[in-house]
């Protein structure tokens, strides 16, 4: 090799390296730069909170208790957080926070629907399905029975309420057409649930367990003309004339 070729060849690997390097640095920088304008800078920040799913609640009420502050990059919002803060809401059976790049936060609200009411302290409450009373309404509403207990136990009292909207919200989804001829729920306790049904009859349900199997039974049971039906335990159901 010549010495005009050797230092042709050193400047060649001269060349590579710096290019090399230089690509080095101009990627370092670019990442440097993505994550400045993901993590910290104004430019990804949240501009828009949309609120879904809502029927009794208002948007703004949502947004206001979200509290997505306008400008938190994105990246760095706490979905969670937000979350635990809507969910507080007592209409709020379930909600999830999103991300939808590049600068708005989702919030898609689940409510509680009403099964049945329960008195509380003398006002009517709604209860879902779970038995958890969210809301007070003006009066009884048209269409849903009401749920009594007469436990003085405020655990016992909600264990009870909760096995009593177990038993109706089955119904509701199972034979609706069975629930239409409920009267009123009784829970003493949450293993004592009772349905007054129309002309003046009485199912002794028990507790919320077994809830497909003593449906079966009761429809059968209902053929026959008594006054009282008691399926607490389905393999033994009674009547009573």
């Amino acid at each position: 090799m010549t010495e005009q070729r050797f230092h042709e060849r050193r400047r060649r690997d001269r060349r590579k390296r710096l290019l090399r390097w230089a690509g080095g640095l101009g990627a370092v920088v670019l990442v440097g730069v993505l994550v400045w304008l993901v993590w910290f800078s104004h430019v990804l920040g949240v501009r828009d909170v949309e609120v879904e799913g809502t029927r009794t609640l208002g948007v703004k009420q949502v947004r206001s208790v979200a509290d997505v502050r306008p400008g938190t990059p994105l990246a760095r919002l706490d979905t969670a957080a937000v979350e635990a803060r809507v969910a507080g809401l007592p209409a709020v059976e379930r909600v999830e926070v999103r991300r939808s790049w590049p600068r708005t936060v989702r919030v898609e609200v689940t409510e509680r629907t009403a099964v049945a009411w329960t008195r509380v302290d003398g006002d009517v409450r709604a209860l879902d399905r779970f038995g958890i009373d969210y809301r007070t309404l003006r009066q009884p509403p048209r269409g849903l029975v009401e749920v009594s207990t007469s436990a003085t136990d405020p655990r016992q009292r909600q264990l009870a309420v909760v096995a009593a909207a177990a038993v109706v919200a089955r119904l509701e989804k199972d034979d609706p057409d069975l629930l239409k001829a409920v009267r009123a729920v009784e829970a003493p306790s949450r293993d004592a649930v009772t349905l007054r049904l129309s002309r003046d009859r009485t199912v002794t349900w028990g507790s919320a367990a077994k809830p497909e199997q003593k449906l079966k039974v009761l429809r059968a049971l209902l053929r026959i003309r008594a006054r009282g039906y008691d399926v607490s335990a389905p393999e033994q159901p009674t009547t009573r004339q």
